[in-house]
């Protein structure tokens, strides 16, 4: 089977999307059946399926929430659902990565293998599935413009002209720095030779209204509420230090840290593989591979040196690995196609590609021991705090109709267990207009109710005068270990 989906097989692609499929629907199920709440993300995402709007708050781009919220409305809300729908956008970026290189003529074996090589990339291939949402569907949404632009170039089609803009929307819209895969792609096609007439005509021109004509409504929301664009932007530490040249070098150090981090496993591998595979000589180079090998490399040079003209123009100081998904995650299949030069038989190809399989293999008892274990007691997943006991307790007090929190983690829960509560947290937009009574505010740390919560219950005309109550959750799993939460009930 192995050998069939590296590229032995008369039809490695068709097996290799198989067990695309196959594996992301089990991790879908086994994460469902392991998990006992929904973590941060996860959260976060029920929590703003209360309300539908053209814009949410914590500086997330709307797509993947108005898709969720399309898919929960038809079928309820369920947490397998939200796995399946999660790991149907995760398992897409693979299999258009292997579309888009496909249609850019690489052989289907070699295709493949840079397919599965994916899996190399710790931030898609093992955290995308632990916890990650929007980062998700932003690299998905990527991914879909790498293989609809290649659909593109090779039909010159107005249907491709289409689908190609509505690949940036989903980009742009899925997470904001895919928007610097767009920028990274457009460039390549304009350094290229071979595409750049395609950026001449009335067909790319197409795309690019369609792209923008998707994305007015959200654009509009944005502009008319820029608070909620940039709520999380301390996350950067700009200009921290207070000198602009040190907060500039501190960043691209920062950015270099994060690009190793984030690529490390697969250089290594390949890397191992180049030092152990013999390199013959060839009878003859695949130059449509040669060619999608640089289109690859001018694309993934680009995302990065957009990267640093950030940084050089805002002082970002702090860059995550998790955000270079988007720019980085046709590393692998550059590598890939690096390697498949070595020799006719495709061993170091082949190679890559099976030590992404196994890496995909091991996934599953990683995220059990990371779910459910609970080694460490001082970092234990907010998921596994034990909510049903916190909805037992609120609903002595009586009905239930909203609950505010500073933090999407507890209303998300409760949700869960009943859809039929709206929940609402410090960054929803329009918080203060959708609350409903009886009411429940929740929140941690001390008694004090936190100015935010207090902002918004008066803009509401609520005077919290009812008393203060706590109550002390226990992690399933480890019940010696306790998280205090206050609460007000507001009926």
């Amino acid at each position: 089977m192995l050998s069939a989906m590296v590229g032995l097989s008369k039809r490695p692609g068709l097996y290799a999307i198989l067990f695309i499929i196959f594996y992301f629907i089990f991790e879908a199920c086994f994460i469902s059946a392991i998990s006992l709440g929904a973590g941060l993300d996860d959260a976060e995402l029920i929590s703003n399926l209360s309300f539908w709007n053209w814009g949410y708050g914590g500086s997330q781009p709307p797509l993947y929430t108005w898709i969720a919220y399309g898919v929960t409305q038809l079928s309820g809300l369920h947490f397998l659902l939200l796995q399946l729908l999660k790991f149907t956008v995760l398992a897409s970026t693979f299999l258009a990565v292997y579309a888009g290189l496909y249609l850019l003529n690489v052989r289907p074996a070699v295709a493949v293998c840079a397919m599965l090589s994916v899996f190399l990339l710790p931030q898609i291939g093992w955290e995308s599935q632990r916890a990650l949402i929007h980062s998700v569907m932003g690299t998905a949404g990527s991914a879909w413009c790498f293989a609809a632009f290649a659909w593109f170039m090779k039909r010159h089609s107005t249907l491709g002209a289409v689908v190609f803009g509505l690949a940036i929307a989903a980009a742009v819209l899925g997470k904001y720095n895919g928007g610097l895969f767009v920028l990274a792609l457009l460039i390549a096609a304009l350094v290229m030779n071979e595409t750049r007439p395609l950026l001449k005509t009335w067909r790319f021109a197409l795309s690019l209204i369609v792209s923008v004509l998707v994305m007015a409504p959200a654009l509009l929301f944005m502009i008319l509420h820029p608070e909620g664009v940039m709520e999380r932007t301390a996350k950067f530490n700009t200009g921290i230090s207070g000198n602009p040249a040190w907060d500039r070098l501190a960043g691209l150090l920062d950015l270099s840290t994060a690009a190793l981090s984030f690529l490390l496993l697969a250089l290594a591998v390949a890397g191992i593989v180049a030092l152990l595979t013999r390199r013959n000589r060839k009878t003859g180079t695949d130059w449509a591979e040669l060619w999608a090998e640089r289109f690859l490399a001018v694309i993934l040079v680009s995302g990065l040196m957009l990267v640093v003209a950030i940084i050089m123009v805002s002082g970002a100081t702090s860059i995550k690995d998790r955000w270079l998904q988007p720019v980085l995650f046709l590393a692998p299949a550059c590598l890939t196609l690096f390697l498949a030069r070595f020799e006719s038989s495709l061993r170091a190809c082949k190679a890559f590609g099976i030590s992404g399989l196994v890496a995909a293999l091991l996934v599953p008892a990683v995220l059990y021991i990371n779910l459910r274990a609970g080694f460490d007691k001082d970092k234990l997943p907010g998921q596994n705090l034990d909510y049903q006991a916190l909805e037992r307790v609120l609903k002595e007090r009586g009905p239930v109709a909203t609950v505010l929190s500073s933090y999407p983690f507890i209303p998300g829960n409760l949700r869960l267990l009943d859809p039929a509560i709206k929940t609402l947290f410090a960054e929803t937009p329009f918080a203060s207009s959708r609350l409903a009574r009886p009411l429940v505010v929740l929140w941690d740390k001390d008694e004090t109710l936190p100015a935010r919560l207090r902002f918004i219950l008066a803009q509401a005309g609520i005077e919290p005068r009812n008393p203060v109550n706590s109550i002390d959750l226990a992690y399933r799993g480890a019940e010696d270990v306790v998280k205090r939460v206050y609460y007000l009930y507001i009926p």
